[in-house]
């Protein structure tokens, strides 16, 4: 009888950890912004890609949200990368994770951009250079099954350091990573970035019921059956990236459950859609 009782409570905590499980109410994200419009990377098409000058770009283009990517240096700094390596758009070589921050800084960050010199900065130089309005997507770069780098766990303490809980998203292509954030902290907004699902991949959508987002960042071209079935069953908003041409911009901005466009086109996402960012005019009733 004891063994068939613990059988049955086993099940019910699996059930409810798979399948009846809710997820936070993200609605203070649009309380100052009823549609979140940001600046992947910055604007990468106007500045060089996650540095300062491109955030304040996509500021200044009128984005109100910013999508970045974090990485822990060797010696436990939070700076903002987006590869693995530092080849693509730096003049450095190797891992961004196996280099000190002093080595980090040292480093030209705009190397595709001839006659530029930029940092890469710290995720505390970009946070103190934007307004306190901004809201912000981190992006954990951190593939591993183990948390050898400890990335998500730096960046709870970072948000909680810079009281910043309610204008923060992490999000990550990894569940793992998700579920880390949320056995630490389960009152931090999560995001399961959505690419490609493979049976064969941690991303696959049966993940969902491991980390139990708060929320979807589906790319453009997997905007699919599967994520949309999820986020109307759960209730769970969709930002989509990297949306970079007006069309469709504008069949995203036209779907109730996608509450936000990320894009390296910033002019042009607020040349499309800027008017998502205006409160709703009720519609005056007949008289």
């Amino acid at each position: 009888m004891i063994i068939y009782l613990l059988s049955v409570l086993v099940l019910m905590l699996l059930l409810y950890h798979f399948f009846i499980w809710k997820p936070l109410d993200t609605s203070v994200l649009y309380k100052k912004h009823p549609y979140l419009l940001f600046g992947h990377r910055g604007s990468p098409l106007h500045e060089p890609e996650n540095t300062i000058a491109a955030f304040k770009m996509a500021i200044a283009d009128g984005c109100n949200a910013i999508e970045l990517d974090v990485h822990r240096t060797r010696d436990g700094h939070l700076v903002v990368f987006h590869d693995d390596t530092l080849e693509r758009t730096s003049n450095g070589t190797g891992r961004v994770a196996e280099h000190t921050l002093a080595e980090l800084q040292v480093l030209n960050a705009a190397k595709e951009w001839e006659g530029r010199e930029e940092r890469i900065p710290l995720l505390q130089e970009v946070v103190d250079a934007l307004p306190d309005s901004t809201i912000f997507n981190f992006e954990i770069k951190n593939f591993s099954f183990f948390s050898e780098q400890r990335t998500e766990l730096e960046l709870i303490r970072f948000i909680h350091e810079n009281k910043m809980r309610d204008r923060v998203i992490l999000s990550s292509f990894n569940p793992l990573n998700i579920w880390r954030v949320k056995m630490s902290d389960p009152m931090i907004f999560t995001a399961l970035l959505w690419f490609n699902p493979s049976i064969l991949s941690l991303r696959h959508p049966l993940g969902v019921h491991l980390s139990h987002p708060d929320l979807f960042h589906p790319f453009e071209e997997n905007v699919n059956w599967g994520v949309k079935f999820w986020s109307r069953v759960k209730k769970i908003p969709m930002h989509v990236w990297v949306v970079n041409d007006a069309e469709t911009m504008k069949i995203f901005a036209k779907d109730p459950m996608i509450k936000g466009i990320m894009s390296d086109d910033t002019k042009l996402l607020i040349e499309t859609v800027g008017d998502k960012l205006l409160p709703e005019v009720p519609v005056p009733g007949p008289l």
